[in-house]
């Protein structure tokens, strides 16, 4: 009993609230940290720095949670090249082709002739021309060249459009070269006319 008196005889106004004041703050922290509600602590909450990859768990986050440049560092090293696939089939060519012909003891191209593989003489003032493979003929274009052409004349060059032949095999590009000729000028054939041709295809 005399314990208790001399205990009692200690215990003060202030001694009890402050007793009392140190149980509700205690029990009050143990409240917040186990009773908080669902979704309660966001990123405001959260110091920089406090959520590491251990605190993760695996499969939680992926890229859509991530900002670009987080992104772009998450890059492996390059894979082995795949298997080659099955070659495409061949495209279509438009057909175009061009071609400068002199004229003279010998008929033949000057410089580059794509799309021509070969040129001669059928008769007077009838040229053929043989295409190479998926060349178009068919709308040819001609015109010409007054500094490889003999004569004072007026020159004329017609090439034969839409594959038609008279002096040339079918399939080559046929090209007539006339000149006015004669008194009165009559336009006649001639070998003395160089010329140009261009087929643009389709």
């Amino acid at each position: 009993m005399g314990r208790m008196q001399a205990l009692r005889g200690k215990l003060t106004y202030a001694n009890v609230i402050s007793t009392l004041c140190l149980f509700m703050l205690l029990g009050g922290g143990a409240y917040a940290a186990t009773q908080l509600p669902k979704n309660s602590v966001g990123a405001k909450q959260i110091k920089n720095g406090a959520i590491t990859g251990k605190e993760i768990k695996k499969g939680t986050i992926d890229a859509s949670k991530l900002t670009a440049s987080a992104v772009a560092t998450l890059k492996g090293t390059k894979g082995d090249l795949g298997p080659v696939g099955p070659q495409g089939t061949q495209g279509l060519t438009n057909g175009g082709a061009f071609a400068s012909v002199a004229v003279g003891e010998e008929i033949v191209f000057v410089g580059d002739h794509p799309g021509f593989a070969a040129v001669e003489k059928a008769q007077e003032g009838v040229y053929c021309l043989t295409p190479t493979s998926g060349t178009n003929i068919d709308h040819p274009i001609a015109s010409v060249d007054l500094a490889n052409s003999g004569g004072e004349k007026s020159k004329f060059v017609e090439p034969l459009a839409n594959g038609a032949v008279v002096g040339c095999d079918p399939g080559r590009l046929e090209v007539h070269t006339l000149e006015l000729l004669g008194e009165p000028l009559v336009l006649e054939p001639s070998n003395a006319v160089a010329f140009t041709v261009f087929a643009p295809g389709t």
